[in-house]
């Protein structure tokens, strides 16, 4: 330590309250579905857009409901203007679209991008994160809805994420639900929010929220909202509803609350059949109630059905007013967003070993760098994800071992004999690790390790590399 750093104080790294660091393993993944979803969407015609961290405070206060607002980040400015983290992508689309009258309408966006929210941190819950949202601006037509639902399924299908279902319900019939139990209409936000919470707490507790309230697992009281017996008996009906075959489902929720209420979900599930999705993969929920500040159609949300601990990894739905707030025009919208964090929690540990280059360049000769940089420009060159080794070690081992870090299938060894036979050594480091668990024997083994491990003439590199990688 030197002089003028002997002092000094030795700072603790560590990571603000409630975010984390994604290190190459998780990052990489991360980067994969993000590439795999902006590949599908664009191939659905979504344009890409994308928008400050920091919008003035104004422009997000009151789109999110009460509760949501209270987990903004707000901030000064330099000029002292009152500013925020974004909450969401969809605000700041709906200011773009108003701000920005040339784009085409209706508008089909597709936005990726980190969103802070200012929640109480839990295992798996995180004050930033990562939303994949595609959006259109523009129509009011259901076919708006099918498009996003079925780039969606697309991406997830893509992905491999398992089986999962989208469940859909709708703002128009959960408002007629609200006259059908005679609930006044000031009261129904809250109820649609106690509602939203039924696979989380159960109907006693909704019930219980619906009139006298409870306490909680901590032993907080929940106020009710004082409903009648009456009320909460019509609403039961409603919640009793089946969920799944979406014909059965409309002709029941027909049959309850009257023809108009379930007319928009009518002619979203024409079109999904159009699209082959059957309810198999997209199914009418009754139960669904998500977002309903600003939700003013169907809405919609994911979930994986052999990993439902990880509740919705994707929800979404018919927003029209929105955009409302920033200009006079009409312009009704409908999105879906995809929470890549929580779809790479999800899957994460499913997924195979991943491969961060598919050769690494060992070193051995420190007085021939310049042909080992030129072994790597050819290989990159050619297509071939190469790494060549930077680090200061000498022996082979130690850059072998680098090598089944970064997880890659070939090693290139040149040494002074290989220099002087005008050679190179590709050792197929995934067929030596099949070689160790399966030779019993040492002449077994000795036999295999000659077949993962030969020379070849230093003009054959390449040719050989892209025949081994399917790349001819």
């Amino acid at each position: 330590m030197t002089a003028s750093n002997s002092n000094m104080e030795i700072i603790e790294p560590q990571n603000v309250k409630g975010f984390r660091d994604l290190l190459p393993r998780h990052a990489y993944r991360k980067n994969q579905i993000i590439s795999i979803i902006k590949r599908v969407y664009e191939n659905y015609g979504f344009l890409p857009v994308e928008t400050p961290a920091l919008e003035y405070l104004e422009i997000l206060l009151g789109e999110y409901g009460e509760e949501n607002t209270k987990q903004i980040f707000r901030m000064k400015s330099p000029e002292e203007q009152d500013v925020a983290l974004r909450f969401d992508l969809t605000v700041p689309l709906a200011r773009i679209v108003a701000q920005y009258s040339d784009l085409p309408k209706p508008f089909k966006r597709y936005q990726f991008g980190s969103v802070w929210r200012a929640d109480k941190p839990d295992p798996g819950r995180f004050r930033e994160f990562t939303q994949f949202d595609a959006d259109v601006v523009g129509t009011s037509s259901q076919l708006a809805e099918t498009e996003v639902i079925s780039a969606v399924v697309k991406a997830l299908r893509e992905i491999g994420v398992g089986n999962f279902i989208v469940n859909v319900n709708s703002r128009k019939v959960l408002n007629a639900v609200v006259k059908y139990s005679g609930v006044p209409a000031d009261r129904s936000k809250d109820v649609f929010r106690i509602l939203d919470k039924l696979n989380k707490i159960g109907m006693h507790n909704i019930e219980l929220e619906l009139t006298k309230g409870r306490h909680d697992v901590s032993g907080d009281f929940i106020p009710g909202l004082g409903l009648s017996d009456a009320n909460v008996s019509k609403i039961k009906d409603y919640l009793a509803l089946p969920k799944g075959d979406r014909e059965k489902v409309l002709g029941e929720i027909t049959s309850l609350l009257g023809e108009e209420s379930c007319s928009d979900l009518k002619d979203l599930d024409v079109f999904l059949d159009a699209v082959g999705l059957d309810s198999n993969i997209v199914m009418y929920d009754p139960t669904i109630a998500r977002g309903l500040d600003y939700y003013t159609g169907p809405v919609f949300e994911v979930n994986l059905k052999d990993k439902p601990q990880f509740g919705s990894v994707a929800g979404g739905g018919r927003y029209d007013n929105l955009v409302k707030r920033f200009t006079d025009a009409e312009l009704p919208a409908v999105g879906f967003s995809i929470g890549v964090d929580r779809l790479l929690a999800a899957i994460g540990e499913s997924e195979g070993d991943i491969s961060f280059a598919d050769v690494v360049v060992t070193i051995m000769e420190r007085d021939k760098l310049d042909e080992y940089l030129k072994m790597a420009t050819e290989l990159r060159t050619a297509g071939i994800r190469t790494d060549l080794y930077l680090g200061q070690e000498k022996g082979l081992r130690k850059q072998l071992q680098y090598a089944d870090r970064v997880n890659a299938r070939i090693a290139v060894i040149v040494g002074s004999n290989e220099f002087e036979k005008g050679v190179v050594t590709i050792k197929d480091l995934k067929a030596g690790e099949m070689v160790s668990k399966d030779a019993a024997q040492r002449e077994e083994w000795l036999k295999k390790s000659r077949e993962i491990q030969r020379e070849i003439p230093r003009r054959d590199l390449v040719g050989e590399l892209k025949k081994l990688f399917n790349l001819e």
